[in-house]
Formats: C-alpha cells, sequence, structure tokens
C-alpha cells in the first residue's frame, strides 16, 4: 500500500525539527527539542544551558503565510521599543522567519521565536502592581502598533467573535437547540451594545493582541511584563483587548461577593495602569463588560472549531451548560443588558 491514510493533524517529530528547521538558524547546536503544547498550534521547546526558544508549528489551514508575514512584521516593530519586552521571532540564515513544512494533512509554517523575558508567575499571589503592569504594558503595545504600516490581517469584529463562532457551534445544539437558540439571540443583543458604544475609527479600533491575559505573559523579577503568543492578534477595539484582563480574573472563578472587592481592585489598578499610557474613554470601560460573554462566546467557538484535533468527547450538555451560566451570571451580575433582553 504506497498511499498514506488521509489526516486531520499530525505531530511533528522532535529529532526531524532538529535537522530540518532549527538547523537553518545560527543558534546553538547542543539544544534539546521537546514538544510541550498541542493547542491552537503545536508548540516545542528548545533548550540548552545558555538559551531557550519555542517553535510554533501553525495547524494546517488556520493562519495564511501572509497572516504569519504580518505577525512577524509587528513583533519585529514592537521589539524596537524599549519600553515593550516582547518574544521576538529569530531570523534564518537565509533572512526569512518562517519555514514551510510539507505536512501530510497540507502545508504548515513553523517560526522559532525568542524566550519571552521571566517566568510564568501566573500561579503566584496576583496584587495590584501586577495588574498596572499589566494594563501599562498593553497601551504601550497599542500606541506602538498605532505607528505601523497597514498590515495584512483579519479583523477582530462581531463576526469574528460571534458570527462565526456560533455556525461552528451549531452541530453541537442539535439536541439542545433552547441553548443554541440563547446564544443566538443574547449575540444579538450583545452586538446591539457595542454597536451604540464603539464606532471602528482610530479613537476606539485599531490593532490588538487579542488574547492578552496572564497565561501569555512572562514577569520578571520586578514584576515588568514579557509579552508573547500573538498568535490572535489582528484589528480589533481596543476595549476588546482590556476585556480578555477583564475576562481572566473572573472566568475561573466564582461570583461571591467577598471576592468582588478583590478583583474590581485588581481591574482598577490595570485601568490605572493603562490610562496612564493612553486614554480610555467612559464607553470604552463599559464596552469592555460587554465584550467578556463576548470572548467567551468566541472561546466556545473556538473548541468546537478545533474538535476534530481535540476531540469532541467533552463538547457535551455539562461543558456548554457551565459556560452559558458564566454568561447569564456576569450579564446579570453587571447589569451588562437591561433586564428585558437577557
Amino acid at each position: 500500500m504506497s498511499e498514506f491514510f488521509p489526516v486531520q493533524k499530525t505531530i511533528l517529530s522532535c529529532e526531524a525539527i532538529k535537522d530540518k528547521i532549527l538547523s537553518q538558524y545560527d543558534i546553538e547546536q547542543d539544544h534539546t527539542c521537546r514538544f510541550i503544547r498541542h493547542g491552537l498550534n503545536d508548540t516545542y521547546k528548545i533548550h540548552n544551558d545558555k538559551n531557550t526558544y519555542y517553535l510554533r508549528v501553525y495547524r494546517y489551514n488556520w493562519r495564511s503565510r501572509n497572516d504569519i508575514i504580518s505577525e512577524i512584521k509587528l513583533l519585529n516593530q514592537l521589539e524596537k521599543n524599549d519600553q515593550i519586552s516582547v518574544a521576538a521571532p529569530v531570523i534564518k540564515n537565509n533572512g526569512e522567519y518562517y519555514t514551510e513544512v510539507n505536512a501530510p494533512e497540507g502545508k504548515r509554517y513553523a517560526v522559532l521565536f525568542n524566550s519571552a523575558v521571566g517566568a510564568d508567575r501566573s500561579k503566584y499571589v496576583f496584587d495590584a502592581k501586577k495588574s498596572y503592569n499589566y494594563g501599562k504594558t498593553l497601551a504601550k503595545i497599542h500606541l506602538e502598533a498605532d505607528k505601523s504600516k497597514k498590515l495584512d490581517r483579519f479583523h477582530i469584529d462581531l463576526d469574528h467573535l460571534l458570527t462565526e463562532p456560533l455556525k461552528d457551534l451549531k452541530p453541537f445544539f442539535s439536541k439542545n437547540i433552547q441553548n443554541y437558540e440563547y446564544l443566538e439571540n443574547i449575540s444579538e443583543k450583545l452586538s446591539r451594545k457595542i454597536d451604540k458604544l464603539l464606532t471602528k475609527d482610530k479613537t476606539y479600533f485599531g490593532i490588538i493582541h487579542g488574547d492578552f491575559h496572564s497565561g501569555n505573559i512572562f514577569l520578571d523579577e520586578n514584576d515588568n511584563p514579557s509579552v508573547f503568543d500573538f498568535d490572535c492578534f489582528g484589528y480589533g477595539w481596543r476595549a476588546y483587548d482590556i476585556s480578555v484582563f477583564l475576562w481572566s480574573l473572573w472566568v475561573f472563578q466564582g461570583f461571591e461577593q467577598k471576592d468582588k472587592a478583590k478583583r474590581t481592585r485588581l481591574w482598577n489598578s490595570f485601568l490605572k495602569g493603562y490610562s496612564e499610557v493612553k486614554a480610555l474613554t467612559k464607553e470604552e470601560i463599559k464596552a469592555a463588560f460587554v465584550f467578556v460573554p463576548i470572548r467567551h462566546i468566541w472561546l466556545l467557538g473556538v473548541h468546537a472549531y478545533c474538535s476534530d484535533d481535540w476531540g469532541a468527547e467533552y463538547l457535551q450538555d455539562n461543558f456548554f451548560n457551565s459556560r452559558i451560566a458564566f454568561i447569564k451570571k456576569w450579564i446579570e451580575y453587571f447589569n451588562v443588558l437591561p433586564e428585558r433582553d437577557r
């Protein structure tokens, strides 16, 4: 039998990566290569006693070549700003940054990144200083990104955040159509609310990170952030970018009143840091609370989209019920929508 059976997703061999990809870089050859994460993309840690790098192998048909080139251009621009720390891409010996990989499922791309500065400190106590520094860093990224020439990148608009995810989610609700109808209806109401608060002019809309939470940030010993994983960056509302931090403060927590003061304090510290660098309007701060359930629906869509790779067994009623419960509770708890629209 000469032909391989068609595949949905492959994991590239570490030995082949060292031989066929890492050999194209002017880096030490005595490194280890370890596959560490299977997420939206595959991540490999490249390490020796002197340096650590991370190789991202983009999933098939996830980002175009132009998308990846734009990500590299943005990171190279941000790296030149000495007030911003990012995990910058590493250039190859031939002057390019990406490698095309002829995988069984189709053409994939690989890019090597320097490690972000510091370490993952998200497991430690999250305090006002860290939140403040997060806010300042995100505002600096937004200001620097405003200087860039037009990049070939998608828009993180309401179609991206709601319309497309709902299409991916629909097949999973054939036995619970009420939940899907709720998501459809609440998405429409949340969209109308955003349309009332924000426009797409440059006051509100520009290049954003798209996934700015502690899982994509290292901190040095002085709690200065170093940001990585710009895979979700695009042109979107700055209020959405700040909402991801707000979402991260609550999404894995309950809604106990005793914790509200602490989370509000962290949120206010984040806003203080951001506003000292770049002004925020009242509409943007209001919109951030609307974007939290929108973000949650987008993330549900990601799970549905990736189900062929990640597996679909967990995408059952219990999973969706708990996520929808968060959306309902958030909207009620923060009066995001009038009571008649909930």
